[in-house]
């Protein structure tokens, strides 16, 4: 045990680690106490076409490393495409947050029902936040964005939720498209275990607080976000959905403050365990590494007029974001995908630069 090399995804371990042995421990008897029931399978395959969201981003991130090989963007209010294992390979259409008021069974999403801000927290750093306030002024939702600059591929969000109406529910609606298409993917939620995948590439979400009313469907009627819109919550449940436009939606155990962990590997077991990693370490420390890389990166940057060294720094920070970290030196134009609004993004051949 002491000499052997240990990969889970693209992260290394060598030798006694406590952390790893406790995980991997952990784990293994947490899969093993899952019920071991027949899995409900999704009708209604293969679903709607796959669509990517807008080119027109309003943020890009990275860490500084070159370790880190995850990148999010960021628009019209939510998480948009992450790239994963380089800048050419999206694997999600959108992550969002949807209010529900089970009284009334209004619905309400981040996309579509919130007036949008987005806030850059350093000039030192591709640290943004989203600020979503409902046009109904009921609610609003505070997300922070970084990944772990470490060799975990894996972006972290924290999350705040705030309302006067206490009774107000907070689910998430993941729509992965895993491998630069939507259509041939498929996903499972036990537990706290929430997975979607195809080919090689798996990714894990996993919530710090929890989540219960989990679904897994094919987008169109009867899926997660329809039955919210008909029922005020999921009524009819399904533990995977195999090979079609997929999309996972579940009830946040614990909206007012919590952290979401999106991790990536080359396998289901790796995805999973970066994940309890990276929520092990927790969102506070992966910022300030994530913080700190960049800061570090800004120094070597060299002076302009003063009243441009800040947007000359954010567009250095941009560009170096833009370059991909299998083969340094090579850069996209852009970590969008500008022709991706064609009829579908159904197969891998819609994909950005």
């Amino acid at each position: 045990m002491n000499t052997d090399k240990h990969r889970y995804g693209s992260r290394k371990f060598r030798g006694p680690s406590c952390i790893f042995l406790f995980l991997s421990v952990f784990i293994c008897v947490y899969l093993w106490l899952l019920p071991v029931f027949a899995q409900t399978m999704a009708p209604g395959g293969p679903g709607k076409d796959a669509q990517w969201a807008t080119a027109g981003k309003q943020a890009v991130g990275t860490s500084a490393t070159s370790t880190s090989k995850v990148w999010f963007t960021l628009a019209q209010g939510v998480m948009t495409e992450v790239y994963y294992p380089d800048v050419t390979t999206a694997n999600v259409h959108l992550l969002q947050f949807v209010v529900v008021d089970p009284k009334t069974k209004k619905v309400e999403t981040e996309q579509d029902d919130a007036i949008h801000e987005i806030k850059i927290l350093r000039p030192d750093s591709l640290t943004f936040q989203q600020i979503n306030k409902a046009k109904s002024g009921k609610w609003t939702i505070t997300k922070t964005y970084v990944t772990n600059p470490t060799e975990l591929a894996v972006v972290l969000m924290d999350v705040r939720f705030e309302s006067k109406n206490k009774s107000l529910n907070l689910y998430y609606y993941f729509d992965p498209s895993i491998g630069n298409s939507g259509l041939h993917d498929s996903s499972f939620s036990r537990g706290d275990k929430i997975v979607a995948f195809d080919g090689k590439i798996y990714a894990s979400l996993l919530f710090s607080g929890g989540v219960d009313e989990q679904t897994n469907n094919f987008l169109g009627d009867g899926d997660g976000l329809d039955q919210l819109r008909t029922f005020g919550k999921v009524t009819n449940r399904s533990d995977e959905a195999n090979n079609g436009n997929v999309v996972q939606v579940g009830k946040i155990r614990t909206p007012s403050r919590f952290t979401v962990i999106l991790s990536f590997a080359d396998n289901e077991a790796g995805a999973f365990v970066l994940a309890v990693i990276a929520k092990t370490e927790g969102f506070a420390k992966a910022r300030a590494d994530y913080d700190k890389g960049w800061a570090a990166y800004i120094k070597t940057l060299p002076k302009v007029d003063r009243k441009y060294q800040a947007q000359f720094n954010m567009a250095a920070m941009q560009l170096k974001a833009n370059e991909d970290k299998t083969h340094p030196g090579a850069n996209v134009a852009s970590l969008t995908i500008p022709w991706g609004g064609g009829a579908n993004a159904n197969e891998n051949n819609v994909g950005g630069y």
